[in-house]
């Protein structure tokens, strides 16, 4: 078992086709490196105003906010959500993230790893 406080874990800045993403971090807090075969547990921070611009990739989203408001839009699908509430983006559909808020936005996104 393992049991980890993000704050243990040292916040990395968020790059996106190699230009790091202003006022978005990552905390990865369960990988394969603690025998996680299937899925990735990550710990994001969006500062008021941030924003992770559209892309897409093969492998889905479980999100949950545990904190803020944040404008999600997947393919041409927008919503505003906050603290609470769980997203399930697909794989292949361009999503975007923007903090929409006056608070940081702090969200947990699982992934799978894909297999080859």
């Amino acid at each position: 078992m393992k049991t980890i406080k993000p704050t243990e874990i040292k916040a990395e800045p968020v790059k996106l086709n190699e230009k790091v993403l202003d006022g978005v971090t990552i905390r990865w807090l369960i990988t394969d490196k603690d025998g996680a075969n299937n899925f990735a547990m990550r710990y994001f921070e969006m500062e008021p105003g941030a924003v992770i611009p559209e892309h897409h990739h093969p492998w889905e989203h479980e999100i949950f906010i545990i904190k803020g408001k944040c404008k999600i839009t997947e393919g041409d699908k927008e919503q505003i959500v906050d603290a609470g509430t769980a997203v399930f983006i697909r794989p292949n559909y361009p999503h975007s993230y923007e903090n929409v808020g006056e608070e940081k936005v702090v969200f947990l996104c699982l992934i799978p790893y894909i297999k080859k």
